[in-house]
Parts: structure tokens; sequence; C-alpha cells
């Protein structure tokens, strides 16, 4: 089949029209899809501005009407079923049933295909949890958020590489192996069996608050770890290695894959990037530190302290000349807050001083908003702790479970064993906070509430599971195989709800491009919802099993059915068959 996308047919077709209708001209056609059904399916508005471009011009058009109607009338009618001029210049157009119908019947052969871009190398900096710290809430939208990126990327055909810039390295490491030597002094001999990592942490943090000679030994801990140490390297791996066991578990729940480069990784190659950076002027001595002044801001960025120390300025700085020179990226994303906006301003400023950042190589920083709770303000325990991301993601599993339960009980039976039960309840509870997460526009904060997100009716993952469910189970109570079909039946148009359903289905790989192209997600979401909607208004408005036009509705189902599991799959859920 063809993989190139409805919006560009479109789009080409009206390129192709004001070719002819303007030869000596280049002129681009601007085309949307139009905002209701009623209006048309696509619409160019590209006539006002042709029109006063040639405003003076012999033979130019009278009007934005005029030059309207000319290009309609140049336009390719194997495609079009109805153009519409609008006086105000504007051209609505009507895809034919019989041009649709065949895209929907090569895609319901050749599957969900992504459309033709040209590939790039992606690194996406995403997740990046502390290690010693437990995951918590603040990690959620930079896990969930970078993994849909990833998803959507890769489906376009681009070569990904998920980075996980883990914090392993610091003067925090010095203080948690002093505490591991005081603790445990034969850990060499007899590894310790840290069980809880976060408790561990505050009893160290506690001492280096409090005890000056702890301190003190802490700092020189660190010292040696970051000259090579042998047993202070052997002690921080072992701290690395509880940390990541703890990290695996959150993202095997969350279907979440990641290549760890930590802080750590980047530590060598930091003397050599800053050499280059000196070398070409960029670096300036302030009060004994070595700094990177930008005219952009007041403040620098500083690459090595006064006492020659790293900072997370120079690991920064060398992660993104690693990015480019060794990993041969031409567009890295860091999914990291919003609050870091101003930061990462900084960072690509200097790499571009540098000529590591070029018109060939894209940069982009996927802010977020934080996570609120009901009361508005920052997500927390009651007692004012951050929330741990095991928990949050423990209690949807728990609300979903008891929602099944009580339909279990009810007229709803499915007659699920514990283990069912079980299995549905993470795939929903999992899934309602991804999408709760990802539904709105990342820029902005929102607002966490369990009953909103595990509601069932509304723009949520329970209601798309229901709808997905609902879809697939329409053939199988008819008694049919959807794929036995597919060699022998074609889909074919004739109701509008089913025409609209159609385009909604074909504007999938449109809908992807923007989202990826964006870095917005939630368009994603946007589209499975609205794809459910007009659904439910096909099955209200058309006459399924039992018709003279079953099968080709049967087929419709299976690739609406087909298209809903693309999306989310793009959002990290896992659909459900019945519910």
């Amino acid at each position: 089949m063809s993989r190139t996308s409805i919006g560009s047919v479109v789009a080409t077709a009206f390129s192709n029209a004001i070719g002819k209708a303007f030869p000596s001209q280049n002129y681009a056609a601007a085309v949307t899809p139009c905002s209701s059904a009623r209006f048309g399916h696509y619409q160019c508005n590209s006539a006002m501005q042709i029109f006063r471009q040639l405003k003076g011009v012999e033979g130019a058009p009278a009007s934005p009407q005029a030059t309207a109607q000319v290009i309609a009338d140049n336009l390719d009618t194997a495609i079009f079923e109805k153009v519409e001029v609008i006086k105000s210049g504007f051209i609505n157009v009507f895809l034919s049933k019989k041009f649709t119908s065949a895209r929907l019947n090569d895609v319901l052969k050749s599957g969900i295909q992504p459309p033709e871009v040209p590939k790039r190398k992606v690194v996406i900096d995403f997740s990046s949890p502390n290690i010693a710290k437990e995951m918590h809430v603040g990690h959620l939208r930079s896990t969930i958020i970078g993994e849909s990126l990833c998803r959507m990327l890769e489906f376009l055909g681009h070569d990904v590489l998920r980075i996980n810039h883990v914090g392993d390295w610091g003067t925090q490491f010095g203080m948690l192996i002093a505490y591991l030597k005081e603790e445990f002094p034969d850990f060499l001999e007899n590894p310790p069996k840290i069980a809880d990592l976060q408790a561990f942490y505050r009893a160290a943090k506690t001492r280096f608050d409090k005890d000056e000679e702890f301190k003190g030994r802490a700092h020189g801990e660190v010292v040696a770890l970051q000259s090579g140490d042998k047993n202070n390297l052997t002690a921080w791996k072992m701290i690395c290695d509880i940390s990541r066991m703890e990290f695996e578990k959150i993202y095997n729940r969350l279907d979440v894959k990641l290549d760890e480069m930590g802080e750590s990784f980047y530590n060598p190659h930091i003397p050599n990037v800053l050499k280059i950076l000196e070398d070409q002027g960029l670096v300036q001595d302030d009060q004994g530190a070595k700094c990177i002044f930008r005219p952009i801001k007041s403040y620098p960025l500083i690459v090595r302290k006064s006492d020659g120390g790293y900072t997370y300025d120079s690991t920064d700085m060398t992660a993104i000349w690693y990015r480019i020179f060794q990993q041969k990226a031409d567009w890295i994303i860091y999914v990291v807050d919003s609050g870091q906006g101003e930061h990462f301003e900084l960072v690509f400023d200097a790499a571009k001083a540098a000529g590591w950042i070029t018109d060939k190589i894209r940069v982009d920083h996927v802010g977020f908003g934080v996570v609120l709770g009901e009361d508005g303000k920052r997500l927390k325990t009651r007692s004012g702790d951050v929330v741990r991301l095991v928990d949050l993601l423990d209690e949807a599993v728990e609300r979903a479970k008891k929602q099944l339960e009580s339909r279990e009980e009810g007229d709803s039976k499915l007659g699920l064993s514990e283990q069912e039960l079980s299995e549905m309840a993470s795939i929903i509870g999992h899934g309602a906070v991804r999408y709760a997460d990802l539904k709105s526009n990342r820029l902005t904060d929102y607002m966490f509430s369990y009953d909103r997100m595990l509601d069932l009716k509304g723009n949520t993952a329970v209601y798309l599971e229901y709808a997905h469910a609902r879809i697939s189970s329409v053939a199988r109570k008819a008694g049919v195989d959807t794929e036995a079909m597919k060699a022998v039946t074609l889909i074919d148009l004739e109701h509008d709800s089913e025409v609209d359903l159609a385009l909604d289905i074909l504007r999938f790989g449109d809908t992807t491009l923007e989202a990826a192209e964006l870095l917005m997600p939630h368009k994603i979401c946007e589209y499975a919802y609205g794809l459910a909607t007009k659904f439910s208004a096909f099955y209200r408005d058309c006459h399924i099993v039992g018709s003279e036009k079953q099968d080709s509705r049967l087929l419709l189902c299976e690739l609406t059915a087909m298209t809903l599991r693309k999306a989310f799959y793009l959002l990290g859920i896992t659909p459900l068959y019945r519910i």
C-alpha cells in the first residue's frame, strides 16, 4: 500500500491544482482538516494569499473567491466527490467514497503502516532517577512521556536510543560509602543485603548532617572514589546495583525500556570536552572556577568548580558532545520538567557556540508541568512526604481491582479467575495512570485523581478499554472469522457515519506525524478518544450483524479496533478484549 498519509495526498492534489492554475508561480498548498464533517473533509485556504500576491498582475483573478474557483477547477476529480468554493476564498472538499474505501482496504490488508518520513538518529533522555533514592511521583511524567515519544518515533522508523541519565555520581556517594564501611566493615568479603536502600540513605544523611567527623570522612571517600580507588568503586557499584534492581521493577510494571548511561558514564570524557571548549575560547576563569558565559543569560554554566570538581553543567555539556559526535545523533530530546528550561537553553546555546549543534541537528527540551493533588498543590502523602511511585501504582491497581470485583458481583459478570482478575486490574490501573498523565498538554500541571482516571465515562483509559472490548466483540458475537474475510471482502462505504469513521482511521498517520513533530503525546489521546466516539456514532446509525452490508461493516469494526490498538501501543497501554 502507499504509505503516504491521507493529509499529504490531499495537499499534493491541491499543490498540483495550484501549479496548473498558476504555472508561472510557485505557491504552497495550505490544507487542514475541516472542523466539522458537514463543511467538508479538508479545507484549502491558499487562495487568499495567492490573490494578494497576484493583485495588480494582468489577468489575475478579481477576488479570493475567483482565485479559489480557478484552483478548484483544476482539482483531480478522482479523489474528491464534492468541491465547494466559499465566498471568502476557502475551498472545502469531500473525499469520494470510492477513494476512501480503496485506501481503507489497503490498510486492512497491509496493516497500520507509518507514513514515509526521512529517518533520523534520535537520542531521548528520560526518566533519570537518582541512585540510592526511590522513584517517586516526580519521575512519573518523564518516564511515561519519554516512553510514549520513543514509541511514536520508532513507529515512524527513526533509530531511537532510549537513554536513562541516572544520577550515579557526586558528593552523596562519599556519604553512602562512608556509612556502608561503618555499618558493614567486611562488605568486600560479605556483601550486605540492603533491603531498604531509602532507609539506608536517610540514616547516612542524618549522620552526614549531624556529625562533622563523619562529614569529613565522607568528603574523603568521594575524592577516593573519583580518583579510582578500587574498594570505593566496588562499594559504589554495590549501591548502584541495589538501586538498579528497584528501578527495574517499576520499568517492568510500566513496560518501559531504557539503556542506562548515567552521570558516571560521561566522567572520563569531561577533561577532553573542557579542553575543546577552552581551545575555542568559550571558557572563562571566574574566581577560580571555569565558566561559560552566554549573552542569553546573566549567569554562566560552571563547568569546573574552584576546587577542581565537576558539576552537572560539566556532565550535561559532555553528554551533548558525546551524543552528537560519538552516538551520531541528529535529534536529541531531553524529557525533563519545565523547571529546567533555562538550564537547557544555556546548554544548547553553548553547544551552538561551540559549533556542535548545527542546522542539521535538532535539539528539544520536552518540558512538563507538575502532578498536583486534589487540593491543587504538589501531590504529597498525608504526612507531607513525596509519594513513592510504587505506592501510587499499587493503589491504582487496587482500586481497579475493586471496580472489577464489583462488576463480577453484579450483572456484568465475566467469570474471571483470581489470576485473571489481578492481571486485568494491573492493565487497567497502569493504563489509567498513563493515560491521565498523557491526555493533557504536557506543558500544563495536571490534577491526579484516582476517581477521575478510573471513571468508566469520558476521556479515560478505562472508557477506551471498554470501547475497544466492545468493538472487538462485534465480529466475535457474529461468529465470523474476520481474518479469513479480509481475503475475499472489501469495505464499501455508504452511510455518512461510515465515511466519518473511515476518515478518522485514515488520519492516524497524520496524527502520529503531528504528535511526533510537536513532541505532544496528548494528540494521540485526543485521536483515540475521537475514534472511539466516531465508532459509537457508526454503531448507533448503521445496522451491522444481519444487514446486507454485514461483512463490509464487520471489517470496518476490525479496522477500527486495529487502529485503536496501535494508538494504545503508542501510549503504552495494553488492550483488553473483554472487560
